[in-house]
């Protein structure tokens, strides 16, 4: 069994986000997956110690790869700019290639065979791909993790602080959760996610590309 000390934020990120049924992405708030994705990658990077971050700005401390290809996009990237910039800055630059960057990691996790890839028809004419888990053991060690954490008051290890975080900031963990537990729950969830500063900076990045979209669609 993939464990997930196997699995990246992102892949567990992704796994989570996958609709159990269809195997095609729940519906979220727009562009709120690119962006917590591309602060996967950068949560990523600094728990094995290539970069760090502080409240102003985010900075390199190794340039090795990791071994990870899209880890080691994401640091040659950052590794390779010659000013030091905000964290806010590369979480909009991480998150460009869009729909391509989850196709990535959903990619590797039907190449490591946590997902199988099916291709199905829409109306018996178009086609199109869904990714249902092979044996969804991985996907529910994830979700059973982050229950257990949100359900008692230990304090958490910095990895799963981070996917609280990314959980809260993209909406997902809004589907995981009754109206009731949601109730319940909220002050233990914002109390996790708001641990690390870099969830902080993701909620804060989203927040404000939303009241952008918002406002373009009112007076566009």
């Amino acid at each position: 069994m993939t464990t997930h000390t196997q699995l990246t934020l992102a892949e567990e990120l992704v796994l989570i986000a996958l609709d159990d049924e269809t195997g095609s992405l729940i519906s979220l708030p727009q562009f709120s997956l690119e962006f917590a994705l591309a602060a996967a990658l950068v949560m990523e990077l600094t728990l094995v110690g290539r970069i760090d971050t502080d409240p102003e700005k985010l900075f390199v401390l190794s340039a090795e790869p990791t071994g990870n290809a899209l880890l080691d996009d994401a640091l040659a990237q950052i590794s390779t700019e010659p000013q030091v910039q905000p964290t806010s800055v590369w979480l909009r630059r991480l998150s460009q290639p869009g729909p391509e960057l989850c196709e990535r990691v959903i990619g590797g996790l039907v190449d490591r065979g946590v997902l199988r890839s099916v291709e199905k028809r829409l109306l018996w004419v178009f086609k199109t791909r869904v990714y249902p888990p092979t044996s969804g053991l991985e996907e529910r060690e994830v979700k059973s993790r982050v229950m257990t954490l949100l359900n008692n008051d230990e304090i958490p290890d910095t990895r799963d602080a981070l996917l609280i975080g990314l959980l809260r900031a993209t909406g997902i963990i809004e589907r995981l959760l009754s109206t009731t537990e949601l109730h319940r729950l909220s002050p233990r969830i914002n109390q996790i996610a708001n641990l690390e500063e870099i969830s902080r900076e993701l909620s804060s990045t989203i927040a404000e590309l939303q009241a952008v979209l918002a406002s373009a669609f009112m007076f566009g």
